[in-house]
């Protein structure tokens, strides 16, 4: 097999397109210096590097060379970042709303009813029934923290490849028709773990550089000036690699449907 085929030539490809092709210096400084703004501006700086993203997915899903794309359709970009914004937060709004909404029943009730226990009488039954409401809304926030991550799982899991659907139709409601994208899904569960691990993988290690320099006083002001490119980075790669999966998954499903006996 040549070198151009291998796998890890594959990896390298994907790894160093950020740092290749026309003016990459200045489309990655434009990208880091927005996720650097939405450190301290919420929202409207994430929406046009959302954009941004989906556009060089729709490039590794028609298999077009690795590029970053110029910053030039400004409302382009923020369009799509916002239909992104909001399949996203249509997946991930479940989860989210179980976890945290156990840890502010729980936070809440650490305050309310300790004024509460000090109020009532010594002896009476709401001195007795009190505590239990207290133990109960911590059994409700470690029951809601374990229900919120599955259903997180669950909802970012197949995301990337609604998101790949939805970059590729155009259409925010394709990100949502389950039955047209979930073949894609099933065809390719390893392609996809892949993907998954790779992702996963690259954040840990940036989440271990960062931990690294909190503790360390000289670093831990740099924080936000290191998160930003190397999250944008991050974004970029993943991108890339969920985009090339689809585009790898529609193969195998279009070869499996062709034979496929009549």
């Amino acid at each position: 097999m040549s070198e151009a085929t291998t796998p890890i030539t594959s990896l390298k490809k994907l790894f160093r397109f950020p740092f290749q092709g026309p003016d990459w210096q200045n489309r990655f400084i434009i990208g880091a210096a927005l996720t650097f703004a939405g450190f301290f501006i919420p929202i409207v700086p994430g929406i046009f590097v959302s954009g941004y993203i989906l556009q060089v997915m729709r490039q590794a899903i028609k298999g077009e060379d690795l590029t970053l794309p110029a910053w030039d359709d400004w409302g382009r970009l923020g369009l799509d970042g916002l239909r992104l914004m909001l399949v996203s937060l249509v997946y991930l709004l479940p989860g989210a709303i179980v976890f945290y909404g156990g840890m502010a029943l729980y936070f809440v009730s650490s305050f309310v009813l300790p004024v509460l226990m000090s109020a009532a009488e010594e002896g009476s039954g709401v001195a007795f029934v009190l505590p239990l409401l207290f133990l109960a809304s911590m059994a409700i926030m470690f029951l809601s923290m374990f229900v919120g991550s599955i259903l997180f799982l669950l909802g970012i899991i197949p995301l990337p490849v609604a998101a790949a659907h939805f970059a590729e139709q155009d259409e925010v409601a394709a990100a949502f028709r389950l039955r047209e994208w979930w073949p894609l899904l099933r065809v390719n569960k390893l392609g996809y773990f892949i993907a998954w691990v790779l992702v996963a993988g690259l954040a840990a290690i940036l989440y271990l550089a960062f931990m690294l320099a909190y503790y360390t006083v000289a670093l831990c002001c740099c924080i936000p000036f290191l998160g930003a490119p190397l999250g944008f980075y991050l974004s970029l790669v993943g991108a890339v690699l969920f985009g090339q999966t689809y585009q790898e998954s529609k193969a195998i499903l279009s070869a499996d449907e062709q034979e496929a006996p009549d």
